[in-house]
């Protein structure tokens, strides 16, 4: 195997580990915010479809804020699943920090 070959397994490598370690954490995140998060009543304000996803900019207030928080996600699923503008939606957030730290839930989740 050659110098070049050698890098490019190696980069490889790390590129995967990378990945690995970011889902892990995307979901460990989730999970957290799941079984600790606060829950708030939210509002579409705008739904666009942006490659084989969509994204969806909702406003909530969580407890004790004198503003709304405005956030924007962007979600790869079924059409039928995206919600409308003006839509009513539930949202789960960090109470420690809902401007970083906050979800759209589905609507089997927000029972």
């Amino acid at each position: 195997m050659d110098t070049a070959t050698l890098v490019i397994a190696i980069l490889a490598v790390i590129a995967v580990w990378a990945a690995f370690r970011a889902a892990h954490r995307a979901r460990w995140e989730r999970a957290r915010l799941d079984a600790e998060g606060e829950l708030a009543e939210g509002e579409v304000l705008d739904v666009w479809p942006e490659g084989t996803a969509y994204r969806v900019r909702y406003r909530f207030t969580p407890k004790g804020a004198a503003e709304p928080l405005v956030r924007t996600e962007m979600g790869a699923c079924l059409q039928v699943l995206v919600p409308e503008r003006g839509e009513k939606v539930s949202v789960r957030y960090d109470p420690n920090d809902p401007k970083n730290r906050a979800r759209l839930l589905r609507a089997d989740e927000a029972a």
